[in-house]
């Protein structure tokens, strides 16, 4: 079987931007920017606390995007910042209760529809999906560090 890539890489991309209008639509619904919804779902979905450093690693937006956003947080009072013991200036991103109830109402039904769409498809696609996602991916990085399109 021939290997149509240039097609496969237009579904692929054409899907991917799907999925971004898709969450677009949802933070437009939350009358909250994409990147504040961002951080509202990875804070209510850690079993951890996480730092800026945390969100700007997990979320992939800039630093500066994640820290404006962060900073609006603060002062709507969703989010505290607490320092962390021992650390010179680092600090824990913690949902306030206020935060916490607006999460609850906004990204967690975000999160339930997403389990549930995964659900509807059953674990082994489901397995099968992450996998070939994140071998695709893989795949990708190298291709991209070949043409010195990312860092090694």
């Amino acid at each position: 079987m021939e290997i149509k890539a240039k097609e496969f890489l237009m579904q692929i991309s054409t899907q991917e931007k799907q999925y971004d209008a898709l969450y677009r639509d949802a933070a437009s619904r939350f009358e909250m920017p994409d990147c504040t919804m961002w951080v509202l779902y990875f804070l209510i979905s850690s079993d951890e606390p996480l730092t800026q450093q945390d969100l700007i690693e997990k979320m992939m937006f800039p630093k500066q995007t994640i820290n404006s956003a962060v900073m609006g947080l603060v002062k709507k009072g969703f989010v505290e910042l607490q320092m962390i013991p021992g650390t010179r200036n680092r600090k824990n991103v913690l949902l306030t209760e206020t935060g916490a109830a607006t999460a609850k109402a906004t990204v967690e039904r975000m999160r339930e529809a997403e389990e549930r769409a995964a659900a509807s498809l059953g674990t082994e696609k489901m397995e099968q999906y992450a996998g070939l996602y994140r071998e695709f991916f893989l795949a990708l990085q190298r291709e991209f560090r070949k043409e010195g399109l990312a860092d090694e």
